[in-house]
């Protein structure tokens, strides 16, 4: 017979976990969280349920016991007792779980969803074992799969989110024509949108085959050509850890709209990857990686099999080229220079004219300003478009050229040398804040044939060796490169890294040797001497105040040669 003392002390138990739930119910429904137990049935049938597995018996963490099959208004979410006039079937059980006399807990029967666990049979007992502070309990083990994967933390908030999901997937089969590739979206509304994607990327793959495409086709098709590529974009850009609380496919669809309402407002062609950089700041969000493009595509060469494709240029670098038509450069230096460096099928030139603040031309100014350069385009047989901004001309200029791969500028007065000339210079901050190269061009526009690149091993120099290895790769131009030297045991592994790297790439390249003390004259006295048509720098490497005040090579540089200089950011 059951100690009369244990059952009493069962029935306390009781009331305390009442209580407890009590207080906690009330603290819940103040803060807007929800406390009830996960329904079996419901989220079975939602999550569409496809197959169960006998797993046997089994020890299964409590914590992860989050609902049951049918007793979802006896018990909260932590299985504390909802129910006053269940305190003697309460009690009952657990004097029986802790007798002296007891034979031992027979094992519940649990349903297993993913992560997350239902009560079929042993309610009472998981709340007893919840109670005295257990851990695990032994238990029957049920696995139910589902189309979406579950998690014990699963709240009815994304309870919604999964059922739409599921619903996506079961009216698109697009988990079983590409299994294991997650296409959630936090965004529930945008599920009709993600499949008209599909459906017009059908459309259009029905008009270029000139037959039907099935729907499994275009899928295939659209996420290797589309959605595959622009789901790279993003997560090498890094974006998604700054929108945390959306799926890559919520930002792949983000970035295709902003990427479709800016071509429309622009009338202009734009690639995703610009689209994204443009976006990003538009958001305040800095959107890197910790490897640059440059270094990845390098790494990706030096490590490489030797059996894989030689030239990894296979892309224009400079497809759209925003060219700066300031009143300082009366003769369009400028776009001459971009109209030299625009080699690219299907590449574009922005021209970009940009109204201080206080200044406004006439209309009639602003035509002939579009005309003359519509009508140098089409003596070039180049396509692009006329820009009319108003602001400050080096922020404006940097804002569009997030939507270029290269800014062309005529450099009529180089950075002087002074502190606060430096701090306030508009070059200055366009070397800063560019995400982009730019290409200085002073006295005549050169085409890029002959290059010379210093090489010191930092970031930018590898940006920089990137860019000149490509007109090396794509169009042979002539490159020489200053090995920059200090004295350190890094030199020989620059050599190494820079001369492996053009080699690769069946590139050829004169090396010559310079010393960073003597930095600057080394560069302009070579490239004076070899008389190359380009120069390619790297930039600052930081953007701190410091960078601005001490680092003046580059705009020394900048102040005493006169071919175009590119600076690599």
């Amino acid at each position: 017979m059951d100690d009369p003392n244990i059952y009493r002390k069962a029935l306390d138990d009781f009331r305390r976990a009442r209580s407890k739930a009590a207080l906690q119910r009330f603290w819940a429904g103040i803060q807007g969280r929800s406390l009830d137990l996960l329904p079996y049935d419901e989220i079975s049938t939602k999550l569409r349920a496809v197959s169960q597995t006998d797993r046997g018996i089994k020890q299964v963490p409590l914590k992860d016991i989050v609902g049951s099959v049918n007793r979802i208004q006896d018990f909260d979410r932590n299985f504390l007792p909802l129910r006053d006039d269940d305190i003697h079937r309460w009690a009952g059980v657990k004097t029986a779980m802790t007798s002296p006399l007891a034979k031992g807990v027979p094992p519940v029967s649990l349903y297993q969803l993913g992560d997350a666990y239902f009560v079929l049979d042993g309610n009472h007992r998981v709340s007893i074992a919840k109670e005295m502070g257990m851990e695990t309990i032994e238990a029957y083990v049920t696995e139910v799969k589902t189309k979406v994967p579950v998690s014990s933390s699963l709240t009815a908030e994304e309870l919604v989110l999964k059922t739409a999901y599921v619903n996506f997937l079961t009216d698109t089969q697009i988990d079983q024509i590409l299994p294991g590739v997650d296409f959630s979206l936090h965004l529930v509304e945008n599920y009709p949108l993600l499949k008209e994607h599909i459906s017009v990327h059908q459309y259009y793959m029905g008009i270029e085959n000139e037959r039907p495409v099935s729907f499994e086709d275009a899928v295939r098709h659209w996420a290797e050509t589309l959605y595959f590529p622009v789901i790279a974009i993003i997560e090498s850009s890094g974006l998604h850890h700054a929108f945390r609380d959306l799926t890559l496919t919520d930002l792949y669809l983000w970035l295709l709209d902003q990427q479709q309402t800016l071509q429309k407002d622009l009338g202009i062609e734009l690639k995703t990857e610009n689209v994204l950089d443009y976006a990003a700041d538009q958001e305040g969000i800095k959107a890197e990686s910790n490897l640059s493009t440059a270094e990845e595509q390098i790494m990706q060469v030096l490590l490489r099999d030797e059996e894989q494709p030689q030239n990894p240029y296979i892309d224009c670098l400079f497809q759209h080229i925003t060219a700066a038509l300031s009143d300082d450069d009366p003769d369009w230096i400028a776009l001459e220079q971009a109209i030299l460096v625009n080699r690219c099928p299907g590449g574009a030139i922005r021209g970009v004219h940009v109204e201080s603040p206080g200044t406004q031309k006439l209309d009639e100014e602003i035509d002939v300003y579009h005309q003359r350069f519509n009508e140098r385009l089409t003596e070039a047989d180049m396509s692009g478009k006329f820009f009319l901004r108003q602001g400050e001309p080096a922020s404006a200029l940097l804002e569009f050229s997030l939507l270029s791969d290269l800014l062309v500028l005529k450099l009529s007065h180089p950075p002087a040398t002074s502190l606060m000339a430096r701090i306030s210079h508009g070059i200055i901050t366009i070397l800063q804040q560019s995400q982009r190269p730019v290409l200085f061009v002073k006295e005549k526009p050169l085409p890029v044939n002959s290059i010379l690149i210093p090489f010191d091993g930092s970031q930018r120099s590898k940006e920089a060796l990137y860019v000149a290895a490509y007109y090396g790769a794509r169009y042979e131009s002539q490159l020489h490169l200053l090995l920059i030297t200090n004295g350190s045991g890094k030199d020989e592994v620059n050599r190494y890294y820079a001369q492996t790297y053009l080699e690769r790439l069946g590139v050829k390249a004169d090396y010559h040797q310079g010393t960073s003390e003597s930095f600057t004259t080394d560069v302009v006295s070579l490239a004076e001497n070899l008389s190359v048509s380009t120069l390619i720098l790297g930039g600052y490497e930081n953007t701190t105040i410091l960078d601005r005040v001490f680092s003046q090579a580059i705009d020394e540089i900048l102040a005493q040669v006169s071919i175009p200089v590119m600076i690599c950011q």
